[in-house]
Order: C-alpha cells, then sequence, then structure tokens
C-alpha cells in the first residue's frame, strides 16, 4: 500500500475512534449507544476462552479452579489473565463506534482480519466476539458482536490485551527471589572440580567455598547475581517438543538457590543448556515450562570461581 493510501487509512481510523468517542462523552454511556442483550462473561462463570487471530494463531484458556487457568499445559501468567478480565469487564458497557458494516474492514472487526473470541461455558458458547486493529493514536479495541454490523470500542491503552499468540499468557519471569530471602548459593558444573558454593559465615560474611578452601566473596559481583535472580525474565519459551528432548540430567551448569526456612521463596534449581551463541535453555526441575535466557546473562550466572572470590 502507498504511503499516501496508508495515511488515508490511518486518518480514517482516527476519525471513526474520535467518534465513539464523542459519543460516549454527548450521551455520559446512554444505552442507546452501549452494547446490549449480553451473556455474562466475567471470569467467575466462563470457564474456557478461545482466541483465533486472523492468521489462525490459537489460545484456548482453560479454568482449573476459581484462581487458576492453563493454557496448554502451563499455567496463564495471573498478572497477564487479570488485566484480560478486566477489560473484558468493559465490553458490556462498550461505546458504539460504528454502525455499518462497510466500516468492518477499516477497524479490522470483519472476519478475514479480525481476532475472534469465544467465551465459553462447559461445553457451550456463552459470546463470541471479533476484534479488530488497536492503534496507539485512538487506544480502543474494537468490538464486534458475531451476526451483528455494529461496532463497539472500549479503553484499552496497549496492543495485544487480547491477543492469540499462546506464549503471551504465560508467566515470563524464570525466577523472582528477593535477596533477603537467600541463604547460599551452589554452582555445579559437569566438571566437579569447578563447583563452588557461596554462603555466610557464623560472622554474616560472604564467603566463597570449594574444594581448594574458603576465600571472601566480591560483593560486588555477589549483588549483581541477587539484584538478576530478584527478578529473571525470559527471553521466550520452548516447544514442547523440543523441550523434550533436551537432556537436563545432564546440564551445561545449574544453580542452585537456597532460602532461608522462613523465606517466601522455596530453594529454586536453576539448570542451563546452551542451545546457540544468543540463547540457553533454561529449566526448573519442579516445573514444566523450557524458558530461553539471552547468552550474556546465563553466562554471566554461570561463572566460575574466579570471578567471584577475592584473591589477595
Amino acid at each position: 500500500m502507498k504511503t499516501r493510501q496508508v495515511g488515508f487509512v490511518l486518518m480514517a481510523l482516527i476519525a471513526i475512534g474520535l467518534v465513539g468517542i464523542i459519543f460516549r462523552l454527548i450521551t455520559g454511556g446512554s444505552s442507546d449507544f452501549v452494547l446490549k442483550g449480553l451473556m455474562p462473561i466475567s471470569g467467575d462463570v466462563i470457564t474456557k476462552v478461545v482466541i483465533v487471530g486472523p492468521d489462525q494463531v490459537s489460545s484456548e484458556l482453560v479454568k482449573i479452579d476459581n484462581d487458576n487457568w492453563e493454557v496448554g499445559m502451563h499455567p496463564v501468567f495471573a498478572p497477564r489473565l487479570n488485566d484480560f478480565w478486566v477489560h473484558v469487564d468493559d465490553i458490556p458497557m462498550a461505546q458504539l463506534v460504528a454502525r455499518e458494516k462497510k466500516h468492518h474492514v477499516k477497524l479490522g472487526v470483519d472476519v478475514e482480519n479480525s481476532t475472534r473470541l469465544d467465551f465459553y461455558f462447559g461445553q457451550s458458547i456463552q459470546e463470541q466476539f471479533h476484534v479488530g486493529k488497536w492503534l496507539p493514536e485512538v487506544r480502543l479495541c474494537y468490538i464486534r458482536k458475531s451476526g451483528s454490523a455494529d461496532v463497539y470500542g472500549i479503553p484499552c491503552s496497549r496492543n495485544g490485551v487480547f491477543s492469540s499468540d499462546p506464549d503471551s499468557w504465560r508467566n515470563p519471569i524464570i525466577v523472582s527471589i528477593p535477596a533477603s530471602d537467600i541463604s547460599s548459593l551452589d554452582f555445579i558444573y559437569p566438571d566437579s572440580s569447578e563447583n563452588f558454593s557461596v554462603g555466610k559465615t557464623e560472622e554474616e560474611e560472604w564467603v566463597v567455598a570449594s574444594d581448594s578452601g574458603v576465600t571472601p566473596a566480591n560483593l560486588q559481583v555477589l549483588d549483581l547475581i541477587m539484584q538478576t535472580l530478584q527478578i529473571l525474565p525470559a527471553n521466550g519459551f520452548e516447544t514442547d517438543e523440543i523441550a523434550d528432548s533436551l537432556d537436563f540430567d545432564a546440564p551445561d551448569g545449574s544453580i542452585r538457590i537456597n532460602t532461608h526456612k522462613e523465606a517466601s521463596s522455596p530453594t529454586t534449581r536453576l539448570k542451563f543448556i546452551k542451545k546457540d551463541e544468543t540463547l540457553y535453555y533454561v529449566q526448573i526441575p519442579s516445573q514444566s515450562t523450557t524458558f530461553t535466557l539471552d547468552a550474556q546473562a546465563a553466562e554471566f550466572l554461570l561463572l566460575n570461581k574466579d570471578m567471584i572470590a577475592v584473591v589477595d
């Protein structure tokens, strides 16, 4: 599409979005311009949500119990899910943006270009919507109920609220352990002579212990490690097929993060396998997820003893 055409389309989308905003301001939420006649679609009623993108990539969110949902075999990230339901709760009060079918393609709510959103209660579909384009200039999610020509808008501060990408629903945090919870760290490698631990003495001083003895720990390096473990985000997720082929019983290195008995975080072990020059695979044995992590971050965590031990 030519630049001028793109400009016209963008202006049209902004204009239509502004019309919806003006409707909302003039009517003060008048029922004449509000989406009506919906079955209940709140998180306490719905048992499954199916989201299908225009590229046919899909996510199926399934309720396990009142507090937990899964996408595939993996837990849905709670903050992400809560944000989704906040936006879903706005749908019954969505404001009218356009009535005519000619606007569907421009707004991206036509069948071919929209993201389809199906809400289930048991085996029955409660409601089905088509979600359209999102623009930062308008910050609306365009919603069309299946079988209706009317298009409505709800406030959306960001794109991807109704993403069909399964990975966007998973927890992207590999580990999050406050420094105050950590009592010691064990660094374990295929060559056992490279193994060492970092812990505290009775005098509350951090030291590095290995087969060759005990030396003081470099507190600056230790602080950086603690900061990294406080929140370690993944680059992405590996597919279950590839993950099943990886031998995490013989990793390239692992770190056991030992926590205090009173800590809010459990003792956790991270296992690393190098994927290529840019990424490592990371797995926590108690979880089903295999993450990918930037090689620079992984190799910093998989440090050798000389990088943290203070030598006179």
